[in-house]
């Protein structure tokens, strides 16, 4: 693609990358000391990321907290226990799969202690608050999976103005047993409320426990394909806000640029400019503009290597992206209109195919045509290719 090589060299690409850092690594803590930090290599990036997400853009309503996992097969020593693993947590919007704040895994020894966050809530229970704790008095409804749905979590964060719903493990404390010995047909459901949170068990094909401090016990109707079912108001509004870092991971997923390498901190880190150029993008659909994804990041890329407007090189040549030698066409002469040339490429490599019909009425393929003008002029020639 010649575009790439006008703006800048191979060799000067590879050297840029071989040198990339983000932190001065004088300033590591060695490992065992208290203020040591596994992220050290990318900590820059990381709050610089954070505080502008959360600067420019104010989410919907609905926000959900998930894991997003990024691939890495070198030495790490908080990899995720899922082969070859780096896990993020992400808190995003569900409309758009914006991504407000995210937090990266540092294996199960890492200390994390948000402020105002009760000790007792453990390490999945944290983590939710370190992410929310930003959009607390708000009113905001969050929407979590049964990693960290928990009772005592869901009444805290409810006390700071975040409503929550989720799926629920029924072996959490604090879930009432008497909904797991309570039989159920399929279709129906059973509920308790306790002030604020309101605990139910729906049959659908398996048992289907949530908890939340948002609904109240009410049901909607759902048309299915041969029936009319009705479903808890939470579950529905649960299987419809749940999606946004499962949308910001299918956004992002057709366009991952990363490579193979053995520095996980240069994996991460384009992951992470990659996550950015995707909020720029719904804050730039937000602005009034339109247009996909993958043409924002043409436009993008077209300006940060040709600045002012100035004219790329053309790239219309589609062989240039596979091919290695490019012949052409020798022009014809007054006397020996046809050409007559091999291919030195070709010649040096022991390849003889230099026998091809070629057709004078035929610029756009002069190497070989089958139509009416080649029955016309029957020309034949050593052309190489």
């Amino acid at each position: 693609m010649p575009m790439y090589s006008a703006a800048m060299s191979r060799t000067r690409f590879e050297t840029i990358l071989r040198f990339l850092h983000f932190s001065d690594n004088t300033t590591s803590r060695p490992r065992g000391h208290p203020a040591f930090d596994r992220l050290h290599k990318i900590r820059p990036l990381i709050d610089h990321f954070n505080q502008k997400f959360a600067d420019l853009y104010t989410p919907a309503q609905n926000i959900c907290v998930a894991e997003s996992l990024v691939h890495f097969t070198g030495r790490l020593g908080f990899k995720q226990y899922i082969p070859s693993k780096v896990k993020l947590y992400k808190l995003c919007e569900r409309a758009t799969g914006y991504t407000h704040k995210f937090r990266i895994y540092e294996g199960k020894d890492q200390t994390l202690e948000p402020v105002g966050c009760p000790d007792y809530l453990g390490s999945s229970g944290k983590i939710v608050w370190d992410l929310v704790s930003p959009l607390f008095g708000k009113g905001y409804h969050l929407y979590v999976d049964n990693f960290y749905t928990s009772v005592a979590l869901f009444k805290h964060l409810f006390l700071e103005q975040i409503g929550c719903c989720g799926t629920a493990r029924p072996s959490r404390r604090g879930y009432p047993q008497r909904l797991l010995t309570t039989r159920l047909a399929r279709g129906q459901r059973a509920a308790l409320c306790n002030d604020e949170l309101l605990a139910v068990k729906w049959r659908d094909k398996r048992d289907v426990y949530m908890l939340s401090s948002i609904h109240a016990d009410t049901t909607v109707q759902i048309q299915r394909a041969t029936s009319v079912v009705e479903k808890p108001l939470s579950v529905h509004d649960y299987n419809l806000h749940m999606g946004g870092v499962d949308f910001n991971d299918q956004m992002l997923t057709p366009y991952l640029v990363s490579r193979k390498t053995r520095r996980w901190y240069k994996k991460v880190s384009v992951y992470l400019i990659q996550l950015a150029l995707y909020n720029s993008y719904v804050l730039y659909s937000k602005a009034g503009r339109t247009g996909s994804f993958l043409k924002f990041q043409e436009e993008i890329i077209s300006e940060l290597l040709y600045p002012g407007g100035s004219v790329a090189p053309s790239t219309s040549v589609v062989s240039h992206l596979h091919e290695r030698h490019f012949p052409s066409v020798v022009p014809g002469t007054s006397n020996q209109p046809p050409p007559r040339k091999k291919c030195r490429v070709c010649s040096r490599s022991g390849i003889r195919r230099d026998t091809r019909y070629f057709c004078p009425d035929c610029p756009d393929h002069p190497a070989l045509c089958l139509g009416e003008c080649f029955r016309k002029y029957h020309t034949q020639v050593h052309l190489g290719t």
